[in-house]
C-alpha cells in the first residue's frame, strides 16, 4: 500500500536491515520518515483530481464526485485537512508531497478565536502540544476540543440556572450529577456531538478555526484546492460556514484571484473528499488514502 506513496516522494525502502539496526523495520521496509496519516490522502486526492482533469481534456466522461470536485485547471498544489480526534494537514506542492524535517503539522498552528471566546483550548495539549494547545486549530476544533467546549457550556448553563433559582441540598446533588455526566462525556465519548443541531454555537467556533487554517494555507502556500475530511466534517453545514468565514478573514485581499473572489467561487476551492460517499473514516485517513492510490 505504501509503495506508490514512497515512490511519489522520491523515497526508497531500506531492505535487508536487521532488527538491531532498524527496530521499526517491517518485512524489509524501514520507516522512511514519511507519515501516511496526512500526506497519503492528500496525494490520493491530488492524483484523483489530476486524473479527472486529464479525462476532461480528452473529452471522456466521468461520474460521481469526479464531475463536480475536479474543476481546477493545471492542478499542481492541494491541501488535505482531516478534522477528527485531532487535526492533520497533508500538503502537495509542485505536484509532490511536502516532507522537510517531517510531515506538515498544520493542525497545531495558532488561530484567532472568535471575540469573547472563553474556551482556551483542549486539555490534551497542555503537556507537549505547541502553544500548549491554547488557541490552535486542533485545540479548538478537534472532536476532543468540541466535546470539552460543550462540557464547559453545559457547566456554565447549569451554574447560571443554579444562581438564578437558588439551590437546596437536593438541587446541589442534581448539580453534582450534571457535572459527573459532563466529565463522563468528555472522557468516554464524543458521540454526543452528532446529536447537536446545525445551529449550535459549537459549529461556529469549529468553522472559525478551520477557516483560519484555510486562510493560512492560501496565504502561505497558495494552494489551488483545499479538501476537508474527517469525522467532524460529516457535519456538512460546516463547508458553507468555513467558506463564508474564509472570505471574511481574507477581507478582499485576494479578490484579484478569481477563484477566491467570492463565497460562491470558494466552492470550487474548498471542497469535500472525493470518496466522501463511502464510509471510510473508520479506516483512518492514511489507510483510506493508501487504498485510494
Amino acid at each position: 500500500l505504501l509503495t506508490p506513496i514512497v515512490e511519489a516522494c522520491g523515497l526508497s525502502p531500506s531492505k535487508d536491515i536487521g532488527d538491531d539496526d532498524c527496530p521499526s523495520s517491517v518485512n524489509g521496509w524501514k520507516f522512511v520518515g514519511f507519515d501516511t496519516d496526512v500526506n497519503a490522502p492528500a496525494l490520493a486526492e491530488f492524483r484523483h483530481r489530476k486524473y479527472c482533469m486529464e479525462l476532461r481534456q480528452h473529452g471522456e466522461s466521468h461520474r460521481g464526485n469526479l464531475a463536480t470536485s475536479c474543476n481546477t485547471p493545471s492542478l499542481t498544489s492541494l491541501a488535505y485537512i482531516t478534522v477528527g480526534t485531532g487535526v492533520g494537514v497533508g500538503l502537495i506542492l509542485n505536484s509532490l508531497p511536502v516532507h522537510g524535517l517531517l510531515h506538515p503539522e498544520g493542525g497545531h498552528v495558532a488561530i484567532r478565536p472568535l471575540e469573547n471566546d472563553s474556551f482556551r483550548g483542549y486539555s490534551w495539549g497542555t503537556e507537549k502540544s505547541p502553544y500548549k494547545g491554547v488557541g490552535t486549530v486542533e485545540g479548538m476544533t478537534s472532536s476532543v476540543a468540541l466535546t470539552e467546549r460543550l462540557a464547559m457550556l453545559m457547566e456554565q448553563e447549569n451554574d447560571s440556572v443554579s444562581g438564578v433559582c437558588g439551590s437546596s441540598d437536593e438541587d446541589g446533588d442534581e448539580g453534582n450529577k450534571t457535572r459527573e455526566n459532563i466529565t463522563t462525556i468528555t472522557a468516554q465519548t464524543r458521540e454526543i456531538l452528532s446529536t447537536l443541531p446545525d445551529t449550535h454555537v459549537l459549529w461556529t467556533h469549529a468553522a472559525n478555526a478551520i477557516a483560519n487554517l484555510c486562510v493560512s494555507l492560501l496565504l502561505l502556500n497558495s494552494v489551488q484546492s483545499i479538501v476537508l475530511g474527517g469525522g467532524v466534517m460529516k457535519r456538512t453545514v460546516l463547508f458553507d460556514m468555513v467558506r463564508e468565514k474564509v472570505h471574511e478573514l481574507l477581507n478582499g485581499y485576494l479578490d484579484t484571484v478569481e477563484e477566491l473572489s467570492s463565497v460562491e467561487k470558494l466552492k470550487g476551492v474548498i471542497v469535500g473528499g472525493s470518496w466522501s460517499g463511502n464510509d471510510h473514516d473508520g479506516l483512518g485517513s492514511g489507510l483510506a488514502g493508501a487504498f485510494a492510490l
